[in-house]
């Protein structure tokens, strides 16, 4: 071993170390991070631009399920977050505000079907 590196060592063995115990500690999250989506059915125009400017195809335009079509006559955006490179165009292009990204980064999953977001998440127990 260089002697060189006898200093830095020892200086190494009495720093904190760089890495932390996640999942009981954390980074934190810097302002302008592009986590997971957050959407506002309300606020939705059905407009599909955010469809149109994904360039991974991550979003696609759904119908609502049969118990919300009266209320929501449109088709709104369903995001695949297993395709999602969370460039943020969506969020950019949205003329009504409805499609934002959030600092959420437990996006991890086991589950495949737990990436896919339908824009009624209750759809499932309204049906059922």
């Amino acid at each position: 071993m260089p002697l060189g590196v006898i200093p830095q060592l020892i200086k190494n063995l009495f720093s904190r170390p760089m890495t932390v115990a996640f999942p009981h500690e954390a980074i934190p999250i810097p302002d302008g991070y592009r986590g997971e989506h957050a959407y506002d059915i309300d606020r939705c125009t059905g407009c599909t631009l955010c469809a149109r400017v994904c360039p991974n195809r991550a979003i696609e335009m759904v119908e609502a399920p049969e118990p919300h079509r009266e209320a929501h006559p449109k088709t709104y955006p369903q995001i695949d977050l297993g395709k999602c490179c969370f460039c943020g165009l969506c969020q950019d292009i949205c003329p009504s505000g409805a499609m934002s990204l959030t600092q959420n980064v437990f996006l991890s999953t086991n589950d495949p079907s737990t990436v896919l977001r339908p824009p009624f998440p209750a759809a499932e127990e309204d049906v059922g």
